[in-house]
């Protein structure tokens, strides 16, 4: 008697057991058939306001950089900013300052997400993620990325000819591949972030354009193999559409800026006034791409002189490097008549004072005039003569 008893006490725990793990089955099966099925990308955009999306993108040579895409839904707007994989900060798992991109691992970027929200002070609920091969394949399958090259490329990189004509031409994924990837000692770095910005915004506007194709059955499949990224299936399909109605023309380009050290024989990119700088510009690319308005094409681009009116060496190139992160092109820096300005002064140039007092609020200016003189360089828009009371950032009372 005793021994059925102890059988039947062995057959109740393989019971309960067997009951355990099918239970375990189904919750798996009906978590991933709804993770399937959740659109957290609609979802954001029904709330109306900017979505962002990092795209990291790396190569086979081990080169890394980063972009974020912001998107506004109600006005159609956006803007990518470029992330160099060299931003400097501290990584709290390695217990040192290092490189950002030491945290970037395939199908695992949580902790590289979580750092440049930190950096950037955004949430950013989507990553896709693309490898030099990726870009491939995505860009041969989308029939290749109309871009427009002002001077032919004829270079030796990392022992690979390098050769890609100039004006507006449609490359294929192995010219997009080296148009992204190349470097050349006498490129500023300004062009060398825009390749990259061009890249994204041209990819970007292809997707829209071929949204059709790329949701066909046959094609998604594909898709879905080449991107990788946490949006679900329904998410991605929901990005795709949206890019029909993305403003690729007049996206919004930033960069970090800031200052460069070599910190254990590497040379690391220190965001500008401890990155409070880039977060501000950041913030104000939202507003800007929320706006519902709609900006005359010459007003998109103010350009720029700032003259030093004071005997601190390099506070014209600070002033310069604050209004370029906020997207204003600055044409020239040099010396005011003299050095003696108490107070700083912006002077509109071209009888449109609004543009003279945007810069003026960027660094909290309040003597704003305009001046017309038509002996001064006509591509001149604003003048910016930097005071004694300028800190690098702000004007102080």
């Amino acid at each position: 008697m005793s021994k059925i008893r102890k059988r039947k006490r062995k057959w109740d725990k393989s019971i309960i057991l067997l009951i355990f793990i099918v239970v375990i089955v189904i919750a798996t099966f009906i978590f991933g058939y709804f993770y399937l099925r959740t659109d957290a990308f609609a979802e954001t955009l029904k709330m109306g306001s900017t979505v962002t999306v990092l795209f990291t993108i790396s190569g086979d040579q081990d080169y890394r950089f980063f972009e974020l895409f912001m998107y506004n839904p109600k006005s159609h707007k956006g803007g990518i900013t470029f992330i160099p994989g060299n931003v400097g900060s501290i990584i709290e798992s390695l217990k040192r300052v290092d490189r950002i991109d030491v945290l970037y691992r395939p199908g695992n970027l949580l902790p590289l997400k979580s750092k440049i929200e930190e950096i950037t002070g955004l949430d950013i609920p989507f990553v896709v993620d693309l490898s030099e091969k990726d870009v491939k394949d995505l860009v041969d399958l989308l029939g290749g990325l109309e871009l427009f090259i002002p001077n032919p490329v004829d270079s030796v990189y990392r022992e690979r000819k390098i050769l890609l004509p100039s004006g507006s031409i449609i490359l294929d994924g192995d010219k997009m591949k080296d148009f992204i990837s190349y470097q050349d000692s006498l490129e500023s770095e300004m062009d060398w972030v825009g390749r990259k910005q061009k890249f994204l915004q041209a990819l970007l506007k292809r997707i829209g354009e071929r949204s059709s194709f790329l949701l066909h059955k046959r094609t998604f499949n594909h898709v879905k193999r080449i991107i990788h990224s946490n949006l679900s299936s329904r998410a991605l399909r929901s990005f795709i559409i949206e890019m029909e109605d993305l403003d690729s023309e007049r996206l919004i380009f930033q960069r970090v800026l800031g200052s460069k050290r070599i910190v254990d024989k590497q040379e690391l990119l220190f965001p500008h006034f401890d990155g409070e700088l880039l977060k501000e510009t950041l913030k104000q690319t939202q507003e800007t791409i929320a706006s519902l308005e709609t900006t005359p094409e010459e007003e998109l681009i103010i350009s720029m002189e700032i003259l030093n009116g004071t005997s601190v060496n390099g506070l014209a190139r600070r002033g310069a490097n604050v209004l370029r992160s906020f997207g204003y092109e600055v044409v020239s820096i040099g010396n005011a008549d003299n050095d003696e300005y108490l107070k700083t002064v912006v002077l509109d140039r071209k009888g449109r004072l609004e543009c003279a007092k945007r810069v003026a609020d960027l660094i909290k200016c309040s003597r704003v005039y305009t001046r017309l003189d038509e002996e001064i360089d006509f591509s001149i828009d604003v003048t910016l003569i930097l005071g004694k009371d300028f800190d690098g950032r702000y004007c102080k009372d």
